[in-house]
């Protein structure tokens, strides 16, 4: 791998092959991300839902408040929240707190958020700084759409063991603009195939993980959908297979990687542990080369590779330090994978 740095940040970006990063704004190191129609369309993040979207290019003087509507909502948020913008529909936004809020139109009016709810002069909270709305629930009730709620079942939003299960990820897909999947941080899996549904109260969830299955009731660390099936994904889990946080329901669920295919018809999921000799390692992100068939998953102590038909999971490359590797992504055009490290930087390995 090298040490030559790409990608974005929440304070920083960096464009072309100049190495040079430009500062757009001061923050804490949350989710981050691009409009996929409009690069100049950009949000970022600061800590316990205070979040804020960019109509210039990341003009630092031009960031406006847009999640005042979450946070009026008295739901709670994690300190870091999954937050994505949509990878095929220009304006939509995604992101997780106890239910899933989207916005269409990158939060708002640009013009009224830009006369009204600047980001160094406004209180988050203010009432019309952002359009956020919470999506559906069981059988599309908007009040349902909590999906820590015990009505779900088990491994509920706060466990005996003091497990917080707010949302941990959420994701899109590029088969199609209708599949949205997330989980919560303590396993819970859901799928909807009508996460662009109006009014957003009609979409539907369903619940993926049961006690029956053989996935970990632990952090959903992340999930890649299949560009080509909305209905498969793999999903990575941190913690350790030998700790036992949740009732004795879960208590022998071992396993980091899966793979998870969804049938519409019946309902259900088929679960593939694909963690074979994978030490017992927590895993912070997971990403899969497509034309290759190849997973990549990072640690604490790296990136590691499963290569396609492989049961055998391997060291990818070399040059990396032996650093916890917070996050990866393939550029396929490119033939490059990327991955951000604590502390030692971006770095990046060309793909076989």
């Amino acid at each position: 791998m090298s040490g030559k740095p790409s990608g974005v940040t929440t304070s920083w970006s960096y464009t072309g092959n100049s190495n040079t990063w430009t500062q757009t704004i001061y923050g804490d190191g949350g989710q981050s991300g691009f409009d996929a129609v409009n690069p100049d369309i950009r949000f970022n993040q600061f800590f316990s839902g205070f979040g804020d979207v960019n109509f210039r290019g990341g003009d630092p003087t031009k960031w406006v408040i847009a999640t005042a509507p979450i946070l009026n909502s008295g739901e709670a948020s994690a300190f870091y929240w999954p937050e994505i913008a949509d990878p095929i529909v220009g304006g939509t936004i995604y992101t997780g707190f106890q239910s899933v809020w989207r916005t269409k139109d990158s939060g708002g009016d640009r013009d009224f958020l830009e006369a009204n709810c600047p980001e160094f002069t406004t209180s988050g909270t203010k009432v019309g700084c952002g359009d956020f709305v919470a999506l559906g629930g069981p059988g599309g009730n908007l009040s349902a759409s909590d999906l820590t709620a015990p009505s779900w079942g088990d491994r509920a939003r706060n466990t005996g063991a003091g497990v917080a299960g707010l949302l941990a990820a959420v994701e899109r897909t590029t088969a199609d603009t209708h599949t949205l999947w997330a989980a919560t941080a303590t396993g819970r899996v859901f799928i909807t195939k009508n996460a662009d549904a109006e009014p957003a109260g009609s979409v539907t969830w369903t619940r993926l993980d049961s006690t029956a299955a053989n996935d970990p009731p632990r952090f959903v660390s992340s999930i890649y959908v299949d560009p080509a099936n909305g209905n498969r994904a793999w999903i990575s889990y941190s913690g350790y297979n030998t700790t036992v946080s949740l009732p004795t329901i879960d208590a022998n669920k071992p396993g980091h990687v899966f793979e998870v295919v969804y049938n519409p018809v019946a309902g259900t999921a088929t679960w593939t542990d694909l963690s074979h000799d994978l030490a017992d390692l927590p895993i912070t992100d997971l990403v899969r080369d497509d034309p290759t068939g190849d997973l990549y998953a990072a640690s604490d102590f790296g990136v590691l590779r499963l290569a396609a038909g492989s049961t055998s999971w391997t060291v990818a490359g070399s040059g990396l330090p032996i650093v916890e590797t917070a996050g990866l992504t393939i550029s396929t055009s490119s033939r490059r994978l990327y991955g951000a490290t604590h502390g030692m930087g971006i770095w990046y390995m060309n793909l076989p």
